[in-house]
């Protein structure tokens, strides 16, 4: 049988072929947005990544995919994909003011990682106009929620490209929003019953009403559904989930009226929910068990966002499942908290 002759490169010119790929997408980008000062370095060109279909990389795993949403072809991912957008669009509208809704999915382009970088071009609309936006969303793990919106705005024209000011460009993950404080390092826990209670000035439980008018709380644990669970509601589509529960936490000092907190830069955002039937990342099946949910949100000076979450699988967890019996009720001390007054 025939075969392949197999082409090895040296780490000098696989280095080279890297540069000249990504020289070549720069370039790409440049001449639709006619900002021709990126040329002189390719670095500094934050248009990168977005309009690059027609560059080939030559060499496996340094480059991006490219897919179009409009085609009617499949593309990987679409669930996920659409709440990128979504997101991108949530952190313009906190950031602006304005109150931008998707449209459509143009296309994207995808870094060749498992844990990967999404550059996606979209519509929105608002009551008065539609633009054409573009999103970039960094991963920083794969199959969990640790992710970064490092682009979120509508796409410039050539006038408003060259000048923009320009900073180094990096293919896949570059950093996350800063913070400190509580709003560092790993999740915190599920907050006890006490500072829930008492804590007034950290803690917030908002009213049905409250988290029913916002989009974005069930966005959010949308994509921790699905950034957990890569690929498993791609046939079903996302089951449908029941927020029973929300409790925004703020820093202490935040002394803002309460629903301000909404849009808090910082937060820790608890959220107790049924309807999800089955992960693998939780023990006990059944859509009637509730289940909770942890999500940092992080919007610094720069204006990224980083979204980090998990599912709470503490000691409250492991009480719950001993009391849940195999038809769906539960035992009497394991009864929903009552909201609090």
């Amino acid at each position: 049988m025939p075969t392949e002759d197999r082409v090895c490169f040296t780490w000098e010119e696989y280095a080279r072929h890297v540069t000249e790929y990504w020289r070549g997408v720069a370039e790409s980008d440049v001449m639709l947005s006619s900002s021709s000062s990126c040329l002189e370095n390719f670095h500094d060109c934050e248009f990168v990544g977005f309009d690059s279909e027609d560059i080939r990389s030559p060499v496996v795993l340094t480059g991006l995919f490219h897919y179009d949403c409009q085609s009617g072809r499949h593309y990987p991912e679409p669930l996920l994909v659409k709440r990128f957008a979504l997101l991108g669009l949530h952190r313009f509208n906190i950031l602006q003011g304005t109150s931008f809704e998707l449209a459509a999915l143009l296309k994207f382009n995808k870094t060749m990682n498992l844990t990967s970088s999404y550059y996606i071009t979209l519509l929105a609309h608002d009551p008065s106009l539609q633009k054409t936006f573009q999103v970039r969303v960094d991963e920083r793990e794969y199959g969990s929620l640790d992710l970064t919106v490092a682009i979120a705005r509508p796409k410039k024209d050539q006038n408003e490209a060259a000048e923009t000011t320009k900073e180094p460009f990096v293919p896949h993950f570059c950093c996350s929003a800063v913070s400190d404080g509580v709003f560092q390092g790993p999740l915190p826990d599920w907050p006890s019953e006490d500072a829930l209670r008492h804590d007034r000035n950290r803690f917030y439980e908002l009213e049905i009403s409250e988290w029913q008018a916002t989009d974005w709380i069930s966005l959010y644990l949308k994509l921790l559904i699905l950034a957990t669970d890569r690929g498993m509601f791609v046939q079903t589509g996302l089951p449908q989930v029941q927020i029973l529960e929300v409790v925004i936490e703020t820093e202490e000092e935040n002394e803002k009226p309460p629903d301000k907190r909404l849009n808090a830069r910082r937060a820790h955002v608890y959220i107790t929910f049924t309807g999800l039937p089955k992960s693998p990342r939780l023990v006990e099946i059944g859509e009637h068990v509730e289940r909770k949910a942890i999500i940092r949100r992080v919007i610094d000076a720069s204006g990224y966002l980083t979204l980090l979450g998990k599912f709470w699988s503490g000691k409250d967890t492991d009480q719950q499942r001993s009391m849940t019996l195999p038809s769906g009720e539960q035992a009497e001390s394991s009864k929903k908290r009552p909201r609090l007054s």
